[in-house]
């Protein structure tokens, strides 16, 4: 059975980095399978201003479709670590049913107000602001098995989240 990972945080926590980081370091090969691959890559449509064409329309969607993508991966037999920012309940519980009956780990990523409104500044792909939004509630909606805080340092962060991977401790939902 394949398992899934899930890291949870507010934008710009670091998730995205954290994922790059541990991959080499888990016990198996996991697909890296971020919302960000679909928001910055080349697969949304554009206008002509280089901006996604009714992002408020295709959101819904494209969330959904990416928790569903996530679960078509792990039905084939691939080990998948995706990065989240869950904004409400009903995304958690959509995500726990999706994957039900999979090996989940729920990894929380957390992240001080200061570092991350100096990461947004440091991006400038996004208001600063959205990510101190985002920490009044992305850790309101599921329990975790492993919190991680990016104090530590990505390098501490990826190591502990590949040990919890590699002791097997991913139960079934």
């Amino acid at each position: 059975m394949a398992s899934v990972v899930v890291v949870n945080g507010a934008s710009s926590a670091g998730k995205s980095t954290l994922v790059a980081a541990a991959q080499p370091l888990l016990p198996r090969p996991f697909l890296a399978f971020g919302l960000d691959l679909l928001l910055f890559g080349d697969a949304l449509p554009l206008d002509t201003a280089g901006r996604v064409r009714d992002w408020t329309a295709l959101r819904p969607g494209v969330l959904a479709g990416h928790r569903r993508a996530v679960r078509a991966f792990a039905d084939a037999g691939v080990d998948v670590i995706t990065d989240v920012v869950l904004e409400s309940q009903e995304q958690a519980d959509d995500w726990d049913a999706v994957l039900v009956g999979l090996d989940v780990l729920w990894v929380g990523l957390h992240a001080s107000v200061d570092e991350l409104r100096r990461r947004e500044r440091a991006r400038g792909d996004r208001p600063v602001g959205d990510a101190e939004q985002d920490l009044g509630t992305v850790h309101t909606f599921h329990a975790y098995d492993l919190e991680l805080d990016s104090a530590e340092g990505v390098e501490a962060c990826a190591r502990r989240l590949a040990a919890r991977v590699d002791s097997g401790s991913a139960a079934p939902r």
